[in-house]
């Protein structure tokens, strides 16, 4: 692994899942300097809780923009795998004749969480967004998927549970639409080189919106990784519990 002080930035926004008894394919992107790093050659390491590798070493593909892939076959994710959290994986990339490691954490998982929001959605709150939007993008998506991907590490950072055993990804709709809308008018705001305006409002508006929807997320939750609740009429409010002594069997706060 080099040691020559050369800083690059690895765009990992959350832990990776893989769907266990299923083909899966994980990426790695490489930057520096805003610009995509095109590696020579990559590998793959992808490490159990035990320290027992799925795969050791194994080349991975590299795309003409620089992306890693390695597509985990299904028979290489069996269903005897531990469900959960411990896994890693390792990426070992050769930049400019020398060898930099990336590391990813990961959880092998029955499911796993999609967002419930698309422009559609956007649309129905502001019929002319469509028209707003920048000739440049055919969609918002980069906005909701930008959204989705901090919703996904806050619910990890803030010990709410693990993305993977929520049951009910509407849950967080609200939260998400709230949250891509924020990231839309601020942006459209910052084009405009102003201190203050009506898309100014409308950002701040959204950020409180989404920071009240998210703070009252009421969720099903997989306790016992089963792919379905126990006790479907229980609900999982979305704040962490703190405990002084002992925790409860169950980590979090139910609404009865």
């Amino acid at each position: 692994m080099s040691t020559d002080g050369t800083i690059y930035a690895a765009r990992i926004r959350y832990t990776e899942l893989i769907q266990r008894g299923e083909a899966n394919t994980t990426e790695l992107k490489i930057y520096q300097s805003g610009a995509q790093v095109i590696p020579t050659a990559a590998t793959l390491t992808a490490l159990k809780p035990d320290g027992l590798g799925i795969v050791q070493d194994i080349a991975a593909t590299v795309e003409p923009d620089g992306t890693c892939l390695y597509t985990f076959p299904a028979n290489q994710i069996p269903e005897t795998l531990t469900l959960g959290e411990g896994y890693l994986l390792e990426w070992t990339a050769t930049i400019s004749g020398k060898q930099y490691t990336f590391r990813r954490t990961a959880a092998v998982t029955l499911r796993k969480l999609y967002p419930t929001v698309s422009d559609i959605d956007l649309i129905e709150e502001y019929a002319n967004l469509d028209s707003l939007r920048p000739a440049s993008l055919s969609s918002y998506e980069q906005y909701i998927l930008s959204a989705w991907a901090e919703i996904l590490r806050k619910i990890r950072n803030m010990g709410i549970g693990y993305e993977y055993l929520v049951l009910s990804p509407e849950a967080f709709h609200d939260s998400l639409k709230h949250l891509a809308l924020y990231k839309i008018f601020r942006d459209f705001h910052s084009a405009l080189s102003q201190s203050n305006g009506r898309f100014l409002d409308l950002a701040n508006e959204h950020y409180a919106n989404w920071k009240r929807e998210f703070s009252s997320v009421n969720m099903i939750y997989d306790e016992t990784h089963k792919g379905r609740s126990d006790q479907p009429e229980e609900r999982t409010r979305g704040r962490p519990v703190i405990y002084l002594t002992a925790p409860s069997p169950y980590r979090f706060l139910k609404r009865k």
